[in-house]
Order: C-alpha cells, then sequence, then structure tokens
C-alpha cells in the first residue's frame, strides 16, 4: 500500500472535473468498490492451461504470500502482491490480446489467436467469447500489427483500471490514481521482462485492441454482469520474451517499510553523522504532504510540476513520475539498497505540484541521509 490520504492543492490548469481530485474536499465515506476481479467466466470467458512463461509473469505480477496489516498490526483481508497500489484498492485487471502469430510459451504449449482476461484471485487465465467483442464505430478499423483496433500480430498485455475499487475509497481523488497504480504494474512488467513497446491510455486505440466500449457505457458492461474497466496502458511482448527469475524474486520479495520505521528513523536521526543539514530539506517536502513520517526517510526522490501546467503536462508527469518510482521501488529490491515506500498526497509549495514521490530506508548495505532529489516535468524521462 502507500499513502494518500492528505490534502494537495488544486493546479488551476486542469478543468474542473480533473481538478477537483486535488481540492480540499475530504473523500467521505467509503463505498462499495465493486469486485475485486472483474467476473468474465459468467461473461462467457472460459479457462484455458497458461503457457509457462506467461505464467510466470502473470504470477509475477499479482501472487503475493499474506495479507495487508494495519499500522497496529491487525491484518486485513486484502492479500499482499508484488505490484503495490495505492490504499491496496487494486483496480488494475490484466488482459492478454494474442495476434495471428500466438504466443509460444515454453513447456507449456501456445495461446490461439484471441482476447484473454487475468482472474488475480484464483490465478486463472480465461479466453473471452469471440462474440463479446465490441466495435468502435468512431475509430479508424484500418488497424493491425500496432494493436489501434483489434489483436493485429503480436501480444500484448493490456492493463485497465476498474474505477470503482479506487472510487469506493477516494471518491474525487481517484482518477490520478487508476494511472499511479497502472504505472507501477506496467514498470513491474518491463522489470520482469525488459519490453518496451507501450502504448499509454485512455483512448479508442486500447478499448479496440481490447474490443471493449468506454467505461461511460454502462448498459453494454452491466448485461454482461461486468463492472466498467478503463483500458490505460499496453505492452507488447517480443518473439523472445521471458522473465527474469532474479528479478521475479526480487519483486515477490519487495515491501513497503511501515510507517512506523520512518517513524522511528526520524526520532533517531538527528543522531546520525551529517543529517541536521539534511533536515530543512526533508522537511520542506514533509510540510508539503503534511505527513510527518516522511521525515525519517533517508532518501526522498521527488517529482513535480508548475501548478499552472497543462492537462497534457500534468498526464505526462502522472504517467512519468509513477513509472519512474516505480522502477526505482523494483531496482532497489533486486540491489537491496533501499527500501522504499512510495508517497502520494502533496500541496503546491513555490508554484509547483509534487505529483508523487518516494521515502526510503537504508537496506542491507547503505546507512547515509540523502536529501530530497526532485524531477521537474521539463526533465527528459
Amino acid at each position: 500500500m502507500y499513502s494518500t490520504d492528505h490534502l494537495t492543492a488544486v493546479p488551476p490548469g486542469l478543468p474542473p472535473g480533473l481538478a477537483h481530485a486535488f481540492a480540499a474536499d475530504p473523500p467521505g465515506e467509503a463505498r462499495p468498490p465493486g469486485p475485486r476481479v472483474n467476473p468474465w467466466g459468467a461473461a462467457g470467458a472460459v479457462p484455458v492451461a497458461v503457457p509457462g512463461r506467461l505464467g510466470d509473469l502473470l504470477g509475477g505480477l499479482w501472487s503475493g504470500e499474506g495479507f495487508h496489516r494495519l499500522e497496529d498490526g491487525t491484518p486485513t483481508n486484502v492479500r499482499r502482491r508484488p505490484v503495490p497500489s495505492a490504499g491496496g484498492a487494486y483496480p488494475v485487471q490484466t488482459h492478454v490480446v494474442v495476434g495471428a502469430s500466438g504466443a509460444r510459451g515454453d513447456g507449456g504449449g501456445s495461446l490461439e489467436p484471441g482476447r484473454y482476461v487475468y482472474d488475480h484471485d484464483r490465478d486463472t487465465l480465461l479466453r473471452r467469447a469471440d462474440v463479446d467483442s465490441y466495435t468502435d464505430t468512431d475509430t479508424d478499423t484500418g488497424a493491425g500489427a500496432d494493436g489501434a483496433v483489434g489483436p493485429g500480430a503480436g501480444t500484448h498485455v493490456v492493463l485497465t483500471v476498474q474505477p470503482g475499487r479506487s472510487y469506493g475509497r477516494y471518491r474525487h481523488r481517484a482518477w490520478p490514481l487508476w494511472i499511479a497504480d497502472t504505472a507501477y504494474a506496467l514498470a513491474a512488467v518491463e522489470f520482469l521482462t525488459r519490453a518496451s513497446s507501450v502504448r499509454l491510455g485512455p483512448g479508442a486505440p486500447l478499448r479496440g485492441l481490447l474490443g471493449v466500449p468506454r467505461a461511460a457505457e454502462h448498459e453494454w458492461w452491466t448485461r454482461r454482469g461486468l463492472a466498467p474497466e478503463i483500458p490505460l496502458a499496453s505492452i507488447e511482448l517480443p518473439d523472445t520474451w521471458s522473465v527474469d527469475a532474479g528479478r521475479r524474486e526480487a519483486l515477490a520479495a519487495r515491501r513497503s517499510p511501515a510507517i512506523g520505521e520512518f517513524a522511528a528513523a526520524a526520532r533517531a536521526r538527528l543522531c546520525v553523522v551529517g543529517s541536521a543539514a539534511r533536515v530543512p530539506e526533508t522537511r520542506g517536502a514533509v510540510e508539503a504532504c503534511e505527513q510527518a513520517w516522511v521525515l525519517g526517510a533517508h532518501r526522498l526522490e521527488t517529482w513535480s510540476v508548475p501548478v499552472d501546467a497543462s492537462t497534457a503536462a500534468v498526464a505526462e508527469v502522472l504517467w512519468r513520475a509513477h513509472r519512474e518510482a516505480a522502477h526505482l521501488c523494483y531496482s532497489s529490491a533486486l540491489t537491496g539498497e533501499w527500501r522504499c515506500r512510495p508517497v502520494s498526497g502533496f500541496r503546491a509549495v513555490q508554484g509547483r505540484w509534487t505529483v508523487h514521490a518516494v521515502a526510503m530506508l537504508p537496506g542491507s548495505a547503505e546507512c547515509g541521509v540523502t536529501g530530497p532529489g526532485t524531477r521537474s516535468a521539463e526533465e527528459v524521462a
């Protein structure tokens, strides 16, 4: 899980409907979030055998052991998974679209061309019925291998969000978290497979790839007993892809340090040689997010955007910040140098809005204290 429970300022460049996500209004009481996994089986999808390397990938993303705990140690009913999620909402759903060339697995056969969806809870891959697909008449239908419409020739992992999962807890603050959670999942696919051909949404190309309408077309979804989904990203898997076993093990073992660990580090901070000079810098970030535990971070990386940035600039930095932050978390889990906890919920300070941060405590080797590093929206990813 990562923290999102504090207020942010409103970037004035955003339309009111989007800007409300950063208003001071509290989310209010939680609402029913909808199913953890969309019941595609009830909509006619049937279980299929999973090729070996695809099973390694899907399990590497979502198969975890144990359950999240509250700060007092009380276990919740939210299963721990390798990929983190804001508040443990886990809105991300995973689809696999196989084109004409098929998906060749190692030791597990191959998949026929078609559209598949992964059940995270049951660790089951289901093939959707061909009659289930939707044709968007507003889209250019001459698409193909680039995935604009239909499966094309390659194999794509498509990440969607079931928006109610985040909305149920965060209400008007939910939409940036849809991007955040998708970005962390997308970065995990890149981390495990080293695939790099990415398409970001939302938009008609991704809907066409999955053969689904807009989430706003509720009747199409509810008639099939499904909650609406929003396709937000896809990544094409090359013919020779594989899951790196060492990276999968590191991702499975990754855990965000508890807030209590940061609080203890904050109390001990003045005893660390050289930390006093860096406390004011870290304190500025703490004041922006109003989460005192961040003061205990031995290293803090932040990503920001001017408060008057355009909608396109805000969207770009949201994607880039969370993808870079995720890669930092995953690579740190691999090296053991840092233990990372993602942070959201910043207000604007001195004309900039921090969209995301990663607070870090030392791993097995690192013991120093490093002030916050800031990445602006103008930097090249």
